[in-house]
């Protein structure tokens, strides 16, 4: 009987130290992930500043359109010989679109024409899906770029960002600090993206690299004869075909090709696969994010 009381207690504590050497083991390799994690964002933050710098190498202060065009169509790749390091890069055009953060110009801004052109994207899109309060989320746009905060539902943020600025994920929670004080989801069915741009200050739009959705808007044309017939890049070519000219929006066109693009880029970082995107806006690096793992 003693014997076997003993074993069973010998039994019990080899368990139990078998336990905690498991939890232990969780407990490394959950660290050990998290330190990957965290060199891995090391990492992102120092190929985007090299990548930047490449980026002020080629481009200048005031890149050709030719340039421009490149870097936008052809995506770079850099792999280490030993097959320890792989990293992929691509550019799009940032400045295409109309700056969300015209919409808090207000009425009695200096740029009338661009506060009314936002405007009226603003209101086409919302009347699009009968949005049920759309005076209520343009009056928290206007407040974020004012204040540079804002809320998340209802909460109001402990992070002061640059004012005049909102990056789509800042958008993102305005979207949902509506729907949570509107019950209604219908803000989530608009296409902001395709007409807005976001995490710039730029009082211009790119021309020659004009998205088409905001071309076929600007100009009344089909969308789908712009998909087919329009070139990235060769915005007078399709003007002229189609009996229209960029005169007719010279405000907003800016005169020289801007050196603005959003980049992303994605690497493997020992057995981790990341990502990361970043503005390049005239030489500086903005809006950088980080997003990946196992």
């Amino acid at each position: 009987m003693r014997s076997a009381i003993t074993l069973l207690i010998t039994l019990s504590v080899i368990a139990t130290m078998i336990a905690l050497m498991g939890v232990m083991f969780k407990y490394l390799d959950v660290a050990r992930g998290k330190a990957e994690v965290k060199a891995a964002m090391i990492q992102a933050n120092l190929l985007s500043t090299d990548v930047s710098r490449f980026l002020r190498q080629i481009l200048g202060k005031r890149p050709s359109k030719n340039t421009m065009k490149t870097l936008f169509e052809t995506p770079l790749s850099l792999n280490a010989e030993s097959g320890e390091f792989s990293m992929g890069i691509s550019c799009k055009p940032l400045a295409d679109r109309i700056n969300i953060a015209w919409l808090g110009l207000g009425d009695g801004a200096k740029n009338q024409q661009a506060y009314a052109l936002a405007s009226s994207i603003f209101d086409m899109l919302t009347d699009k899906v009968n949005l049920r309060d759309a005076g209520l989320l343009k009056e928290k746009i206007a407040a974020a770029l004012k204040s540079g905060s804002g809320s998340t539902f209802g909460i109001p943020s402990r992070i002061n960002r640059k004012k005049g600025i909102i990056t789509f994920k800042k958008f993102q929670e305005l979207l949902d600090d509506y729907r949570f004080e509107t019950d209604d989801n219908r803000v989530y069915g608009i296409p902001w993206q395709r007409y807005f741009g976001f995490g710039t200050h730029e009082k211009k739009v790119d021309g020659d690299f004009i998205s088409p959705a905001l071309l076929a808007l600007l100009y009344d044309v089909d969308p789908n004869v712009v998909q087919e017939d329009y070139t990235l890049g060769e915005l007078n070519g399709f003007l002229a075909e189609i009996g229209e000219s960029r005169d007719t929006y010279k405000w907003l066109f800016s005169k020289n090709t801007l050196a603005v693009a959003q980049c992303r880029g994605s690497y493997t970082f020992r057995k981790g696969s990341y990502s990361f995107t970043f503005n390049y806006i005239h030489g500086k690096v903005e809006g950088f994010e980080f997003s990946g793992g196992k």
